[in-house]
């Protein structure tokens, strides 16, 4: 794929500056936009995901259903399938290092953003999700690429700020009393999730998501204790 063809953020946005998004929302709050990520549905459908699992090195992959994981993982397109059909979700992981439109994307959607980008692609069949309420310590960028699928979303007032290398096995969501919000994404839709806000999502039909994670510095690692 050419660099000109590839995803950019200030695409994305549209009728919104790089700037703006940055001031507005960037680590604060979520941002839904309908239509502006038609560019990036090319870049997933199973003939995708039928090559990388022909590769003899494949991606890390998860096989989640309704928040239970599964192991192992398949190794070849059929048993991906056969899994898939059974109601489990595959997660395929930091992909942008075994295919080059993923790698593009990965190269040119954020260089505004400060941060190690990574490229995770979901699978999740109607009437599932793979994952339960959770937070990430990445910035997220979803575009969906087919099907439908409806994300809810609650900011974290448990651990708004959390960083790599201090992830509790134990959430604690129990404990979040912030409301939900939802956002239903079409294929050609994205939203952005902060980091650390909550999230779940369930497929309305099978569906495709392309998530683009950024790691900021801040995120990578807990902050140093000073004591005088």
């Amino acid at each position: 794929m050419q660099s000109s063809a590839s995803p950019t953020l200030a695409e994305w946005l549209d009728d919104e500056s790089v700037d703006a998004f940055l001031a507005r929302h960037f680590q604060k709050a979520p941002l839904a936009r309908p239509s502006a990520a038609k560019s990036a549905m090319p870049l997933l459908d199973w003939n995708v995901v039928e090559r990388m699992l022909a590769q003899r090195v494949k991606p890390d992959m998860l096989v989640v259903r309704n928040g239970r994981l599964l192991d192992p993982a398949p190794q070849t397109f059929a048993e991906l399938r056969a899994l898939f059909d059974r109601g489990y979700s595959l997660v395929l992981r930091r992909t942008e290092r075994y295919d080059a439109s993923l790698a593009e994307l990965a190269r040119t959607f954020a260089p505004q953003l400060d941060g190690d980008v990574s490229i995770q692609l979901y699978l999740t069949p109607k009437g599932f999700h793979s994952f339960g309420w959770h937070y990430d310590c990445e910035d997220v960028f979803i575009a969906q690429a087919m099907g439908t699928k409806e994300y809810f979303l609650r900011a974290n007032t448990v651990n708004p700020a959390p960083t790599l290398d201090a992830m509790p096995r134990d959430m604690h969501f129990e404990r979040e009393t912030s409301p939900a919000v939802a956002s239903t994404l079409i294929a050609g839709d994205w939203l952005y999730v902060p980091r650390g806000w909550w999230h779940v999502a369930r497929a309305h039909e099978d569906a495709m998501s392309i998530s683009i994670g950024i790691l900021s510095p801040a995120a990578a690692r807990a902050p140093v204790q000073k004591h005088g």
